[in-house]
């Protein structure tokens, strides 16, 4: 077992998926150990004896409090994907998944004798009304519907250790990588001359780089002046069209078809108008206001470092 003495002690929730797998060895690089919350810890393969697996069903317990007494950080991304159809019975599961292990997490912190230096915790730009003709910054008011919602409370059990210890709220875009997520489902039907525009492509995707989002979370993470809310996208403003055409220039196809906006329309819970079609012009306002740079800004520079991987 790792000592919880030491103040260089990252405790990771939901950090097996595709942001923690590249936050994971950013910390480790930098000298923390990371203790990695997850229901499974004999299916986790982890590399060096600097990440340690630790079985956590995602309530409250004793032991949680002990785990993250006198720690330098707790980092909460654990969450069931929402690219998933919104049937009731997903959507509460979506709900569930974020709320109650933020909760559980929130009440260890305020238990704790030495609460960790900082929480970080995930959330997503779905805070935002998700039809916007307005640049969207950490201002900007909270949208109506499911995923509005849903976010404005996740944030709020996070929220509710502020008084503990130091609380960011990483309000994430569109997580651009090259082993998951988003991009490899345009890069796949591309490849094979299937790519389609949903609806008519003119919607902003606020989108990042993997490698920025991951370095973003540190960066803040390591600036004791940075608390609250911050949109973890880059500062260019793209559509989906921009980076279906980024994706079929790239590997010279051309974009044949088409999805029109009825059809996506039939998908259950609201899911297109909330997240396919969404039009989000999100602007990392205050990121880069504490001087954070992207390595990746722009669209056309992500995309082929992505696709040369």
């Amino acid at each position: 077992m790792l000592s919880t003495n030491d103040n260089k002690v990252v405790v990771v929730a939901g950090g097996t998926g595709l942001i923690g797998s590249w936050l994971v060895p950013l910390l480790v690089n930098d000298g923390y150990r990371v203790k990695l919350l997850t229901r499974y810890p004999s299916k986790v393969q982890v590399s060096g004896s600097n990440v340690e697996p630790v079985e956590w069903s995602g309530k409250p317990n004793k032991a949680l409090v002990s785990l993250l007494d006198n720690t330098t950080a707790v980092i909460n991304l654990a969450g069931y994907n929402i690219a998933t159809l919104w049937t009731k019975q997903n959507r509460k599961k979506i709900a569930e998944s974020r709320i109650l292990p933020t909760r559980a997490l929130a009440q260890a912190v305020n238990s704790c004798k030495n609460p960790p230096k900082v929480f970080v915790q995930a959330s997503a730009v779905g805070i935002y009304p998700y039809s916007s003709s307005s640049v969207l910054t950490e201002s900007s008011t909270v949208g109506n519907g499911f995923l509005s919602s849903l976010v404005s409370d996740w944030e709020n059990e996070a929220l509710a250790c502020a008084n503990a210890t130091r609380v960011l709220i990483i309000r994430t875009g569109i997580v651009l990588s090259s082993n998951g997520g988003f991009l490899p489902k345009i890069v796949k039907p591309t490849r094979y001359f299937a790519g389609a525009m949903l609806g008519n492509g003119k919607n902003i995707v606020p989108w990042i780089h993997v490698s920025d989002h991951v370095r973003a979370v540190k960066f803040l993470m390591d600036n004791s002046a940075a608390s609250g809310a911050f949109n973890l996208t880059a500062p260019a403003i793209n559509s989906y069209a921009d980076l279906a055409r980024q994706v079929a220039g790239y590997y010279h196809r051309p974009m044949l078809f088409r999805i029109p906006k009825f059809l996506l329309s039939l998908l259950p819970g609201g899911m297109a108008s909330e997240v396919l079609l969404a039009n989000q012009p999100v602007h990392p306002e205050r990121l880069a206001q504490l001087g954070f740079k992207w390595n990746f800004p722009k669209l056309d520079n992500a995309i082929a470092d992505l696709l040369a991987k």
